[in-house]
């Protein structure tokens, strides 16, 4: 794989009799369908699902229970990395794959901190796509060149890492529905946490980025690239 850079854990896939499931997440309908036509072609890898709304992350995951759930990261109304991770919690066997347009620092380190099992750029190739994909399966760690590089790099900027760095993934999640607009009792059926919990959060986050109020904290979000403005 030239684009790719992969961890090699010596682990394969359990499941040689059949093909290996994958949940799509994404709100591009254009994305995802394109994935699932081009994975038709690919016999030992299948689309069950497909998530355009992440209200349905969770539930959709768990009654599918996938192999692989394939990731976006950017999507209006909600957080598809928090939601996936929580959705996969009782779901040992499910890997978490992100594909996403934005390899920005924040987004690298909060996949890093769930555990994901690999970060693929969506300017990869279709072939390249596949080839995360049965890395994924196999049990591997695959990012792309890309994502490697800017971690990597962020050693060499310390003045930029430690308020992200400081965030719980909590805080990141609740941060980012903040910014998008949400109000506290929207971000906590979002997140299924009281309000009181969700204010907590927000609050530890203000002071952890030096933010004053939830205006601050959505200008940080957008200039950390946890967001688009």
């Amino acid at each position: 794989m030239n684009d790719l850079s992969c961890d090699y854990g010596g682990v394969r896939s359990k499941w040689v009799n059949r093909p290996n499931s994958i949940v799509i997440v994404d709100d591009h309908r254009l994305v995802a369908e394109g994935i699932s036509s081009l994975l038709e072609t690919v016999p030992d890898l299948e689309v069950v699902a497909h998530v355009y709304d992440p209200a349905e992350i969770i539930s959709k995951i768990r009654d599918h229970k996938p192999d692989i759930v394939l990731c976006d990261l950017d999507m209006p109304g909600g957080d598809p990395l928090d939601s996936a991770s929580q959705a996969i919690e009782s779901l040992p066997d499910t890997r978490l794959l992100i594909l996403s347009a934005y390899p920005t620092d924040v987004n690298i380190e909060r996949a890093l901190k769930i555990g994901v099992a690999g970060f693929i750029t969506k300017n990869e190739s279709a072939e390249t796509i596949v080839d995360g994909l049965h890395a994924v399966a196999a049990g591997h760690a695959i990012y792309s060149d890309e994502v490697r590089q800017r971690f990597v790099n962020r050693t060499d900027r310390p003045d930029n890492a430690p308020a992200i760095l400081a965030l719980s993934p909590r805080e990141l999640t609740v941060t980012l529905l903040a910014a998008q607009g949400m109000t506290t009792p929207q971000i906590a059926k979002t997140v299924y946490r009281s309000t009181k919990t969700v204010d907590k959060q927000i609050s530890s986050a203000m002071a952890k980025t030096g933010c004053t109020n939830r205006v601050d904290l959505s200008r940080w979000a957008i200039r950390e690239g946890l967001m688009r403005a």
